[in-house]
């Protein structure tokens, strides 16, 4: 009779966790999401109101969401919309974090090393200031 192989756990999945509990002390003044993205782990900082992004979406309110994981097939991909708001803030980024940046504002994590956590830490603290400087929060 054949043995069933036991699953093996997601080597990603602690790390998701850990940064899902860094996203959650974030609401409010954000809205925790998740379930957007089809057949993967997902979680989002989502502006709780519609916002008027200027010069965007034909300056109609849309939901924005300020940071996203997203469980990936060899990485956890940490998404931080505010470079686009301001790109700016990209300067005030650690090179820990920097380091895990690919494209404009995806970071792929593979692995949470000491210095990481803090420097995302850092990130969501701009970018919570990124947006309430733009009225984007309730206050």
């Amino acid at each position: 009779m054949p043995t069933k192989k036991s699953a093996t756990p997601d080597p990603l999945t602690p790390i998701f966790d850990s940064l899902e509990k860094l996203f959650r002390r974030y609401s409010p003044p954000f809205q925790l999401t998740h379930g957007k993205i089809r057949a993967k782990r997902d979680l989002h900082l989502t502006v709780p109101t519609p916002v008027v992004v200027p010069g965007a979406y034909a300056n109609k309110p849309v939901a924005i969401d300020m940071a996203s994981l997203i469980l990936q097939k060899g990485y956890v991909g940490f998404y931080f919309m505010p470079i686009y708001v301001d790109p700016t803030l990209k300067k005030k980024l650690s090179p820990a974090l920097l380091s895990h940046l690919k494209g404009k504002t995806c970071f792929n994590i593979k692995r949470l090393d000491p210095a990481l956590l803090p420097a995302i830490e850092s990130a969501l603290n701009e970018g919570l200031s990124c947006f309430q400087s733009r009225n984007w929060l309730p206050s």
